[in-house]
């Protein structure tokens, strides 16, 4: 057995590898293509004496199955985790409308749902491991046999060790030797934090009694909607979610039932579906098209309400409206430590970094100098195995493929292959029945601090009889830019109204009465308490109220950052 890979398109984002199993008792090569992301040809990359018998797909990303039907051939198969092969039929018909990605009526005929073992050619079987990272992703150990003995490839797909919307993240505990680790090295430091920020925005924007639409890609929405369900189940304070559009069809695809989660795949009214106090997604993640378009079209000038935009990193946000904006950049990957602690874990003779910038990269070619390293951008195909041993990098010394030899034979022994004894079972990418939002990597704690569950007198005297969420007092703080040089932290753009200087007498009647009352259940509560107040006094000035939310603009300067709670006291003055 002779076995060798190629990067399919090292330029176009890399992350797609050919892999072809030379065997001279067959006249023709097998090969099987890992993802088939943007820029794949596999005309260019196919000999004559070659054909292609599987295509494995991870996750429905766009980069990872953008030329899957341009590919297909030679009665290929493809083959993905059982969640994402329910879910590829509304992918790639949606996929078709928005994107080149050719016809898909051939893909989905190939589809073949994984949850276990399958032989893919003689000696060459494949099997699906979770990997985080989205809901339903999987990475792939790919076993192929020489002799009596078998060796395993383990291709990780864009992964993390954290879960996903109650998906698995990666593991390191398989019950396989691993040879050769295919690697995705696309990092993220501070997803954690972005997700909570992200999260903690919807909340309390929600909570203030605002109509929020939050867009994003649609398993983004899938996942988001999955914490704040059980998100509002752990603070015993409900979060009212909807789903709109492409992302409700997933998240029925997928078997979700979330607590006060509704999916509408369909919609004839968009302003139905944004009530006060509700968090609504659609996609895409910038409402410039598609289902967020029509509802950004219907909060677009509403004051009041608030857009969330959850983005890729690959588009530019909207950042003008009357509304209040936010974006996020939030982009699922492992930090490096991850990926060091995966290569350590499993110790590998060969890794094969992949799908990462060039300069990332290039910083992997010394990173484990214990180990046989190939992190090269071009589409060279290179021997990896071949008669049965493991090929080192042509580029390496003699003096290093023999020192490399002598610490793996130390720590793992010869690397002949496994003796087949038994049918190893893998982890099985299956949701997880109980909720972990820590694990997901959500704040926990953050949340329960600020949103915790608190008793029911309190709860009734700050949702009110209509069980709606408290009135805010929204000053511009809540429309306050953050600093854009963290990627992190939201971005969020000041409503129009707040900037136009409104006086009293321009406020409706209506509106004028509603702070009316407003103010009294505020004075109220404050005689009840007989308050000592402290601190700074600044004016303010009414400029909008509304049904449910009443907006102040402060006329003095403040030191103050975007989340901060502030109390409002009325002076008798005031109430005049």
């Amino acid at each position: 057995m002779r076995l060798s890979y190629q990067h399919a398109n090292p330029s176009t984002g890399g992350g797609s590898y050919l892999l072809r199993f030379r065997d001279a008792t067959r006249e023709r090569t097998a090969c099987v293509l890992v993802d088939s992301g943007v820029g794949v040809d596999i005309d260019s990359l196919l000999a004559d004496d070659e054909y292609l018998v599987a295509v494995l797909l991870t996750h429905a990303h766009l980069d990872h199955y953008a030329s899957l039907a341009d590919s297909l051939r030679d009665g290929a198969r493809v083959y993905a985790a059982e969640p994402t092969a329910n879910v590829l039929e509304h992918v790639l018909t949606e996929g078709e409308k928005n994107y080149e990605i050719g016809t898909t009526d051939g893909v989905l005929d190939a589809v073949e749902p994984l949850d276990g073992w399958e032989t893919l050619v003689a000696d060459v079987e494949v099997s699906p491991v979770p990997a985080g990272h989205a809901p339903g992703g999987s990475g792939f150990v790919v076993r192929f046999g020489d002799g009596s003995r078998t060796n395993h490839l383990l291709f990780t797909g864009d992964f993390t060790t954290r879960r996903v919307a109650g998906y698995p993240g990666f593991r390191t505990d398989l019950p396989v030797d691993i040879d050769a680790l295919f690697v995705n090295v696309s990092t993220t430091d501070d997803f954690e934090e972005t997700l909570s920020e992200s999260l903690y925005t919807l909340v309390e924007r929600a909570q203030a009694g605002s109509s929020v639409l939050a867009t994003a890609s649609a398993l983004t929405a899938v996942h988001y909607a999955y914490l704040l369900g059980h998100l509002g189940e752990r603070l015993g304070d409900p979060i009212p979610v909807t789903l709109a559009g492409q992302c409700a069809k997933l998240y029925a695809d997928l078997g979700y039932d979330v607590p006060t989660v509704e999916a509408v795949p369909v919609f004839d009214s968009a302003s139905d579906l944004l009530e006060r106090g509700t968090v609504t997604f659609a996609g895409p993640e910038v409402p410039t098209e598609g289902s967020a378009r029509r509802l950004f079209g219907v909060v677009e000038d509403d004051s009041a309400a608030t857009v969330v935009q959850l983005t890729g990193g690959a588009t530019t946000p909207v950042d003008t409206a009357t509304c209040t904006v936010y974006d996020f950049e939030v982009v699922n990957h492992p930090p490096l430590p991850a990926i060091d602690e995966l290569v350590e874990e499993f110790d590998p003779i060969h890794v094969v970094a992949g799908h990462g910038p060039r300069r990332a990269l290039r910083n992997f070619r010394g990173r484990y100098d214990e180990r046989f390293v190939w992190a090269s951008d071009d589409e060279r195909e290179q021997v990896l195995y071949e008669d049965g041993r493991w090929s080192p990098p042509p580029w390496l010394s003699e003096t290093a493929v023999q020192s490399i030899r002598a610490r793996d034979w130390r720590a793992n022994g010869a690397r002949f292959g496994e003796l087949v004894e038994r049918e190893e079972s893998l982890p099985a990418v299956v949701r997880v029945a109980d909720p972990d939002l820590g694990a997901e990597g959500v704040e926990v704690e953050r949340f329960e601090d600020r949103f915790g569950e608190r008793d029911d007198a309190t709860h009734s005297t700050e949702t009110g009889t209509d069980g709606a969420a408290s009135k805010a007092v929204d000053t511009e703080t809540c429309g306050r830019r953050a600093d854009g040089s963290n990627a992190g932290e939201p971005e969020a753009t000041e409503p129009e109204t707040a900037e136009s200087g409104l006086s009293d007498s321009a406020v409706p009647d209506a509106a004028v009465t509603e702070t009316e009352r407003f103010r009294r259940e505020v004075l109220g509560r404050l005689d009840d308490l007989e308050p000592t107040v402290s601190g700074a006094r600044l004016r303010a000035r009414v400029v909008d109220g509304g049904d449910d939310v009443t907006l102040l603009r402060l006329l003095d300067d403040a030191d103050l950052e975007h989340g901060e709670e502030v109390a409002l006291v009325l002076t008798e003055s005031e109430r005049e």
